[in-house]
């Protein structure tokens, strides 16, 4: 299962939009015919994710053969609604891996699946208060990744402006009277309550129904990669390198749907949301 691998959307959607397409170019660090999975650390792409290693299923199992841990290619990855795919794989040339060892950012027993239940970390919010999951026990949640320093506008800026317009679809409809959002920092370091506090009240976050979560770098490092999310700086000081995922959480604490990427709306979000078990009364 790839990190970029979504849950199945709910009944009765309008149309979905056409997938998006992008350039990808890396090294194959591994191959998995039999899972139609390839491994590759890859560069920047542009207008959808900072460089990163990441695991990419492929439409065809037919792009894999004569595939080689090495090869340096370029590819097409096909972004829908639902899922991702490599479409088109084009050798390019080959080079040494430089860490044969080197593994996955995250593999497919690091995260949960929908229907697992959320790990229940050490997390504190913006106002000092303990925040595990276990916390939001009986709300539907709504739960993201971000960091406040991220400079990419389609990556955390984007799904800050995303939890503004659910926050307000929450405040408006009685059916979410229920609803929390959560955006945990990749960034706990930096993003200290104080500076998560001064975050929410630019987005005019209200903290009866939004909050923002740091915590232990270790703690919060385990949490995300429960999510198949991962963070790292190329430098000491550089702009983090990291993935999306978005996740909705039903009122016992399980994972109801996650979101891979930016390519999700406040529309869908709130729909997830709606179709998710309410708490019992």
């Amino acid at each position: 299962m790839a990190v970029l691998v979504l849950t199945a959307a709910a009944c009765g959607r309008p149309a979905s939009p056409p997938p998006k397409h992008y350039e990808l170019k890396g090294q194959i660090l591994s191959i998995k015919p039999e899972e139609q999975e390839v491994l590759v650390k890859h560069e920047d792409i542009p207008g959808f994710m900072p460089a990163m290693t990441m695991p990419y299923k492929v439409k065809s199992a037919s792009l894999l053969e004569g595939r080689q841990p090495g090869d340096l290619i370029t590819a097409t990855l096909e972004v829908g609604e639902l899922d991702a795919n490599l479409t088109a794989i084009t050798k390019t040339g080959s080079a040494p891996i430089e860490d044969p060892s080197a593994g996955p950012a995250v593999s497919a027993s690091d995260f949960i699946d929908p229907g697992d239940p959320v790990p229940d970390k050490a997390l504190v919010d913006q106002d000092q208060a303990p925040r595990p999951i276990s916390s939001l026990r009986g709300h539907r949640v709504a739960l993201t990744f971000i960091y406040t320093r991220c400079p990419l506008p389609d990556f955390c800026p984007l799904m800050d402006k995303h939890f503004q317009q659910v926050q307000d679809a929450v405040k408006k409809t009685p059916q979410l009277a229920d609803v929390q959002l959560v955006s945990v920092t990749l960034d706990p370091a930096f993003d200290t309550p104080a500076v998560l506090k001064k975050h929410a009240q630019s987005l005019k976050a209200d903290p009866a129904v939004w909050h923002f979560v740091t915590g232990d770098p270790a703690e919060v490092a385990s949490f995300a990669k429960s999510f198949g999310v991962t963070a790292e700086a190329r430098t000491p000081g550089a702009a983090l390198e990291h993935n999306l995922r978005t996740a909705v959480i039903d009122p016992d604490g399980r994972l109801v749907k996650a979101y891979s990427g930016n390519m999700w709306t406040p529309a869908e979000l709130i729909a997830d949301l709606k179709a998710a078990p309410a708490p019992a009364h």
